[in-house]
């Protein structure tokens, strides 16, 4: 998996840190402010900001763009090591009793 990143943002930081709880292998790629457009316009259809994980896994998108989305994405993806207690999950996905 490849993170498009800036190394100051706490949305990538956040991403990166999920990675790492769930033992997800990785590589970063830190990209300039304002130069980073170029880069990932053509990846996300259009949107403009980071953090943008490259999968690279088959039956994967091949970019997702924004941290909340990276994380349904990996938390889907790899289930264990959940990322929320069994409470918080249940009632994340509108499942409460």
């Amino acid at each position: 998996m490849l993170l498009l990143q800036f190394r100051t943002s706490p949305y990538c930081r956040k991403v990166r840190l999920a990675l790492g709880y769930k033992g997800i292998p990785f590589e970063v790629e830190n990209l300039t402010p304002g130069l980073h457009v170029l880069k990932l316009k053509s990846l996300t259809g259009g949107l403009k900001t980071v953090p943008v994980l490259l999968p690279q896994l088959e039956g994967q998108p091949e970019a997702i763009a924004d941290s909340t989305q990276i994380l349904h994405s990996i938390e889907s993806r790899f289930p264990s090591r959940p990322l929320l207690p069994a409470d918080e999950r249940k009632a994340s996905s509108g499942l409460d009793t």
